[in-house]
């Protein structure tokens, strides 16, 4: 209803219903914005852990919405990238290849920003809980790794940085049960 002074009044039940309108929003806001990964929510809800293969790395970058090419059977490019400035493009190309001995998953990055993508990959549903901690640990440890047992895993772990980017390059072998 406009009062004479073009001011609305809002009806006293109206006011409890936007009041609580307003309350739903600011709390579901509130959640969406500390919610976890998908990814990572999925791994502690089932409790256990989702076979490491080419199609579920690729079934997970897909769902995290990466534009994606696939080069081959064998080999898909994921992408994403933005303007920083009008002479500044920031993107990361995420490349994942199975070969018949491993899967190899290649990380590009030209911003600091992208480093969240290998933080979705490596709190994926298909890595235990202590895989996860100790492929961050390779990460952090600023040096390569040839052969690292981790979990179920050989990994092998290389960084390089040249001038304007990082590259992170993480070669998963099944470790073999011996006979």
């Amino acid at each position: 209803m406009l009062l004479s002074d073009g001011v609305t009044y809002i009806y006293p039940m109206r006011r409890e219903i936007i009041i609580g309108l307003v309350a739903t929003l600011i709390a579901i806001g509130g959640n969406v914005s500390s919610a976890e990964p998908e990814t990572a929510r999925r791994k502690l809800q089932m409790g256990t852990v989702e076979p490491f293969t080419y199609e579920n790395i690729i079934a997970n970058f897909r769902t995290a919405g990466l534009r994606a090419i696939e080069l081959q059977k064998r080999c898909t490019i994921f992408f994403e990238g933005k303007w920083k400035s009008s002479n500044v493009y920031d993107y990361c190309v995420i490349m994942v290849e199975n070969s018949d001995q491993d899967v190899q998953v290649t990380f590009y990055l030209t911003d600091a920003h992208e480093m969240n993508w290998v933080t979705e990959f490596l709190d994926a549903p298909y890595f235990s809980r202590s895989e996860t901690q100790k492929l961050f640990g390779l990460i952090n440890s600023k040096r390569d790794a040839r052969r690292e047992p981790i979990g179920r895993y050989r990994v092998d772990f290389h960084r390089w940085q040249p001038r304007h980017a990082e590259i992170l390059v993480f070669s998963f072998t099944p470790v073999r049960a011996r006979l």
